[in-house]
């Protein structure tokens, strides 16, 4: 039997954030995987620059854009209808097409792709980061201009289609058997890794104070990395710090991400809260000043509303930040974070003050050192289901020499 070819989609931007910094993490394991056990992997991205990024880690990437054709049939096949018409014809994609070309057995998405809707011969894996249409629809990131339907259908075909589902979490995999029917012995749970950015940034005092000072950032600030959605909830973090300030207590702020339609409101905030002085806002980050940042402050702060599990608590823990999280993704943050409910300012505000109690930066961060070592164990075990499946799919797809 011939090795087992695996295309690995990378279909997330760099501006995503934590949406691509987790993929790239799931692949790097996979070209050690595939390595060892004999099999091969094919990376593909529809973006240049994910190609030059993925040469700083020896891995060679192809670009695969998606053509008008490719869009036309993820249209029709919004419309069920479709179905019929290309099992009846035996039409192919011009994407999968193209896989098939490149001698592709089994296809991975390591998002939520809607390009899964796009394969008609080739099997797939997929990975679903969360169900927060469903947790939070009032959001109209999930909501407005078919948005909501659009995740139904994508989710609902992922999590019955695919021949794995890759999740961050158990209550995932709760979720999707309860909302969409999937088999649960095709879940295989791998939780969050750290950035390897982050995680693998070495605590050079010159270097870090460089990065300080691009941003005119004095250390001791609290950090919320996040992109400028509703959903991220800056408001209650903006309350909190007005309610601290008629408190008599004066915190740093600094916000950075890439604005996904949030920024304006946010702008508002702050000059209405009298907070201009206490809030930097310094963009876009490039993943290799992260660390620097993460050492530089006092707290992560992170309010976000979708969940059960983030990325950025564990960048936080592996550089021993501690961590202010929300109570309801407890689960998550286990005793390594104070929590907090992230519908109450007053909440985040208590959270805040409690923050600077003598010794709760030393317990918070032990504590975010031995989550993370739990983590890992986690993570390891997930792999190895993971493996055990690929060659399962390996033996069922009977391969034989080309």
């Amino acid at each position: 039997m011939r090795a087992l070819r695996l295309a690995v989609m990378l279909e997330q931007a760099l501006e995503v954030g934590g949406g691509f910094q987790q993929p790239l993490n799931d692949l790097l394991w996979l070209r050690d995987w595939a390595a060892k056990s004999g099999n091969e992997i094919e990376v593909y991205s529809p973006y240049p620059k994910t190609i030059e990024i993925l040469k700083e880690f020896g891995v060679t990437v192809r670009l695969l854009k998606f053509g008008v054709l490719d869009y036309l049939f993820l249209f029709l096949k919004y419309c069920r209808p479709f179905d019929l018409i290309q099992i009846a014809l035996k039409l192919k994609s011009p994407f999968e097409r193209a896989l098939i070309r490149d001698g592709t057995d089994v296809v991975h998405f390591t998002s939520t792709s809607k390009r899964h809707l796009l394969l008609y011969e080739l099997p797939f894996i997929i990975t679903i980061f969360d169900g927060c249409h469903r947790d939070a629809p009032e959001f109209p990131e999930v909501r407005t201009f078919g948005e909501f339907e659009r995740r139904e259908i994508l989710f609902r075909l992922a999590s019955t289609k695919a021949a794995v589902v890759i999740v961050n979490a158990p209550d995932l995999i709760d979720g999707l058997s309860r909302r969409y029917a999937m088999e649960r012995d095709r879940a295989v749970c791998i939780p969050f890794s750290p950035s390897a950015y982050v995680s693998q940034s070495a605590p050079a005092a010159g270097d870090d104070a460089a990065v300080l000072a691009k941003y005119r950032l004095e250390p001791g600030y609290l950090f919320y990395p996040a992109q400028f959605w509703p959903h991220k909830n800056h408001m209650t973090l903006l309350a909190a710090l007005a309610r601290l300030r008629e408190r008599g207590v004066t915190e740093r702020l600094v916000l950075c991400g890439s604005d996904r339609g949030g920024r304006g409101k946010i702008d508002a905030a702050i000059k209405s809260c009298g907070l201009s002085d206490q809030v930097s806002i310094i963009g876009f980050i490039g993943s290799a000043e992260l660390g620097a940042l993460y050492r530089g402050a006092a707290a992560l702060v992170m309010p976000s509303y979708f969940g059960p599990t983030n990325l950025p608590p564990l960048e936080a823990w592996a550089v021993g930040t501690p961590v202010i999280y929300p109570e309801a993704f407890k689960v998550q943050a286990g005793d390594a974070a104070i929590l907090f409910d992230y519908d109450d300012p007053r909440s985040l505000a208590d959270a805040i003050v409690s923050l600077r109690t003598e010794g709760t930066r030393e317990r918070l961060s032990a504590a975010g050192h031995q989550r993370l070592a739990q983590f890992a164990e986690e993570t390891k075990a997930g792999q190895a289901q993971f493996a055990r499946h690929l060659e399962r799919l390996k033996h069922r797809l009977g391969l034989t020499p080309r």
